[in-house]
């Protein structure tokens, strides 16, 4: 279970997260090193396939992701001054 008890540790944890390699970012990446001059460039549809069901995947690990964030209970940020607060 994730144990945080203030703003610096939340950071610290989630600064720890690897970035996600999705590949259909990597595709995107190589066709634009790569653009031949071509509208379309030729991507087998396995490809194509297999970096859509990826997106798609991670959009609901994202969703799952977030219901479990908004169950969290709140984190006092007692070491930030929110210069706004008294306006």
């Amino acid at each position: 279970m994730l144990q945080v008890t203030d703003s610096i540790q939340l950071v610290d944890c989630l600064s720890q997260i690897p970035p996600v390699e999705l590949q259909a970012v990597r595709l995107l990446n190589d066709l634009r090193l790569t653009a031949t001059g071509g509208w379309f460039p030729t991507v087998p549809p396995e490809t194509v396939v297999s970096a859509t069901r990826e997106i798609i995947d991670y959009t609901k690990s994202c969703a799952a992701l977030l219901e479990k964030l908004t169950s969290l209970a709140p984190v006092t940020l007692s070491t930030v001054e929110i210069l706004e607060w008294p306006l």
